[in-house]
């Protein structure tokens, strides 16, 4: 899989990563220190039990949107699925960003002062799932304005998290679900696909790479990474020229990272909302539903999920020493439920060290 790992100047293939794995270089990457035209803020350790958000840092188009008689430009969709094991049954296939004129070659790094969408992929108060998959895909189509005026609508009162698609032809939001018409909705799955990539981050499983934060570039076809460094501002650059990559290939370059973000506590539970509700759909075309009952009932389904996962966990640890290896692989599972559980007077109370 073309995945590849900036640390310092030098671009590692995911093979060349694991073999940095216990080098000193390794540690300066764990801390987030890459090289960039501007300091930047150091990232936080990634691991079960802890925080985990995950955000589009740049885009380049490559050679698309490909040349046609009359005009290079066109609409661009860049949407992302995440399939949590322990949560959720399947992905659930959300909208980040939508452009409405996209030239070849362009690079951004997210969704304009002007723009709607969202740089976020995921976010999760604390990992409680062993495996996390998240993809990403760029697509090209000639949208319906139309369509951009909905999501405009949606994106409006989301505080920053995606518009997710819980089945075909829907979108929905914080408060509301959208039946867009026909062909409206059947638009965001029929595009084309220029690039399809995904990243699975493995917290429990023997044999598993260990999730490390920073950057992740992802591209759509192997890249000769020796001829790049990486700039945090202008991503990928030709070591002869110091000048931006403008190759041919599409490249999105994301973060992992380990702080906690509280303002993004609202993605979780929309996430397994969209993976319940979309099994349920029957609405007319064109229709928005305001769903704040429904979307609440959910979020309290999930909830009540996590809070008998997380009493599971604490029968379990009976008869257990706290100290023991055991002991505390099962004290931060049962904090990482508890952790996920929004209503606070649903949340069990915090183990002390002792327990």
């Amino acid at each position: 899989m073309p995945i590849c790992h900036p640390i310092g100047n030098e671009i590692l293939s995911h093979d060349e990563m694991a073999g940095r794995m216990s080098e000193a270089v390794m540690e300066s990457f764990n801390l987030g220190v890459v090289v960039g035209r501007e300091p930047i803020r150091p990232f936080a350790e990634v691991d079960f039990g802890k925080p985990l958000s995950m955000l589009i840092r740049h885009v380049y188009t490559g050679r698309f949107p490909e040349k046609h008689l009359f005009s290079a430009r066109k609409p661009m969709l860049i949407s992302s699925g995440v399939k949590d094991i322990a949560t959720t049954s399947g992905a659930a296939r959300a909208v980040n960003l939508l452009k409405q004129d996209v030239a070849p070659g362009t690079r951004f790094g997210g969704p304009s002062a002007l723009e709607e969408g969202t740089q976020l992929l995921y976010y999760s108060p604390a990992v409680a799932s062993p495996l996390i998959t998240i993809s990403i895909q760029m697509v090209f189509e000639d949208f319906d304005k139309t369509l951009f005026q909905r999501v405009g609508q949606l994106f409006t009162n989301l505080s920053g998290v995606p518009i997710f698609m819980p089945a075909a032809g829907y979108l929905m939001g914080a408060g509301s679900i959208l039946k867009l018409a026909g062909e409206l909705g059947g638009s965001l799955l029929n595009g084309h696909t220029v690039l399809a990539e995904q990243l699975s981050l493995d917290f429990s499983f023997g044999g598993g790479k260990i999730p490390k934060p920073g950057f992740w570039v992802l591209s759509s076809n192997p890249l000769e990474l020796d001829d790049f460094d990486f700039d945090s501002d202008n991503g990928l650059l030709m070591k002869t020229t110091g000048k931006p990559y403008d190759g041919d290939e599409p490249v999105v370059v994301v973060s992992l990272d380990g702080k906690e973000q509280a303002s993004l506590a609202n993605f979780t539970p929309l996430l397994a909302t969209a993976s319940l509700l979309g099994r349920f759909f029957n609405q007319k075309e064109g229709s928005e539903v305001l769903m704040d009952t429904v979307l609440d009932a959910m979020k309290l389904s999930n909830d009540l999920t996590y809070r008998r996962k997380a009493e599971g966990v604490k029968k379990r640890m009976v008869g257990i020493a706290p100290d023991s290896e055991d002991g505390k692989k099962l004290k931060d599972e049962f904090e990482a439920f508890n952790k996920n559980i929004t209503e606070s007077r649903l949340q069990l109370p915090s183990l002390t060290s002792g327990a």
